[in-house]
């Protein structure tokens, strides 16, 4: 059984290890789907599989498919964008992996998606994007984002597909909480699906559920979820249905109702809705980001904190960039930088996470986004996070 890949490893790409000498004798020479990435505005989606790569890209063209991704897979996604109709194409570079993925396939991911970066330039904004914790760049991209259990040496189970008579799922639905940086919904707004186990599950306030019991949907609202978020799950849900043989039929339950305990029953869950934190009040101010200068090599390092404005950054230097509102840790890179320190640019951001964890405790997130990023080519997150910003 292939070990799972542990988010806490200091080690992001598990560099200079045996699995790492591995990944790189299988994957051989540059890889032959780079020929085809980034020559135009898109996206397009590779899943790992047994150290070499699968383009997923028809996926992007493909309504049902598009947005889903399953937690025993690795992915790397590429969107290729024009900041405006005669200005050259830019890059956002993200390595998914899912939270049942193994060591194998992280690796590779990482290693494929650095090996992508160097093809395209070395311009390229590269994220490191964790299940559960995925930054609001990706998720923009997707105007139904869908987590499913399984992968490629399990089964990658297809919603619309039928299930049998003996098996139930069940799904959460959110939305997001306002406009992201760039979606092809209409309304500007996503609605996100998270596969859970139905063992021991304790529904949280605020979040709307879906029972798939294979003829029927069951959509259940808890009392603190959103108008929209009711309106976008029984909206897609039901568009779903449509597409199984027989169709689904779909029915609505709400919490505190006389008909509520039909659902419960059929999720056999017997404990009560547990109440969540509210967000913060729009208009919250959120905490400075951190700024700090890397010193030393691969060998050895450490940070040292400056001002958290641009005109600290000097290109012959390499930062690191603590942003809590986004959340990212973003690792900055001036023009003269050179190998390997470009290379190892995310290492850099995940050992000033593994440390910052180390010290402080549980409380740091050590899936926190990590982002490359370049002088002259920052995103607009990485600017946005020197000004004073509210939720």
């Amino acid at each position: 059984m292939m070990s799972v890949y542990n988010v806490k490893d200091s080690n992001i790409a598990l560099l200079g290890s045996d699995l790492e000498r591995r990944v790189r004798e299988y994957a051989g020479a540059k890889e032959s789907a780079w020929a085809k990435a980034g020559l135009k505005a898109g996206f397009q989606i590779w899943r790992i599989e047994k150290f070499a790569i699968i383009d997923c890209s028809e996926w992007v063209a493909h309504e049902k498919k598009y947005g889903t991704f399953y937690d025993d897979d690795s992915y790397i996604v590429l969107h290729t964008y024009q900041a405006g109709k005669d200005s050259p194409l830019q890059y956002d570079l993200h390595f998914w992996l899912g939270e049942h993925t193994t060591l194998d396939q992280a690796a590779t991911a990482a290693f494929k998606a650095a090996e992508l970066d160097e093809h395209l330039g070395g311009k390229v904004s590269q994220y490191r994007e964790i299940q559960n914790h995925e930054s609001p760049r990706y998720l923009s991209y997707f105007p139904h984002f869908m987590i499913l259990h399984g992968g490629a040496s399990t089964g990658h189970h297809n919603i619309l597909t039928m299930l049998p008579e003996d098996e139930k799922k069940i799904y959460t639905m959110v939305t997001t909480r306002g406009k992201v940086l760039k979606t092809r919904s209409e309304d500007g707004k996503q609605l996100i699906v998270r596969e859970i186990p139905l063992e021991g599950l304790v529904m949280r306030q605020g979040i709307v559920y879906v029972l798939d019991k294979g003829p029927l949907y069951w959509q259940y609202n808890t009392k603190k979820s959103t108008a929209w978020a009711r309106y976008k799950a029984a909206e897609y849900m039901m568009y779903l249905g449509q597409w199984r043989v027989p169709q689904t039929k779909f029915q609505v339950f709400d919490e505190g109702t006389p008909d509520e305990g039909e659902f419960l029953e059929a999720a056999g869950i017997t404990s009560p809705v547990m109440d969540i934190p509210l967000p913060p009040i729009q208009g919250t101010p959120v905490d400075p980001p951190l700024l700090y200068q890397f010193i030393g090599d691969e060998s050895g390092w450490e940070v040292a904190a400056v001002a958290a404005q641009r005109t600290s950054l000097q290109s012959d230097g390499v930062y690191i960039l603590d942003d809590h509102a986004f959340p990212a840790v973003y690792t900055w890179l001036g023009k003269n930088v050179q190998e390997p320190k470009r290379r190892l640019a995310l290492q850099y951001a995940q050992n000033y996470l593994h440390d910052k964890h180390t010290k402080e405790g549980e409380h740091v997130q050590v899936a926190t986004t990590l982002v490359k990023v370049n002088e002259d080519a920052e995103p607009a997150s990485f600017l946005e996070a020197f000004n004073q910003r509210t939720v």
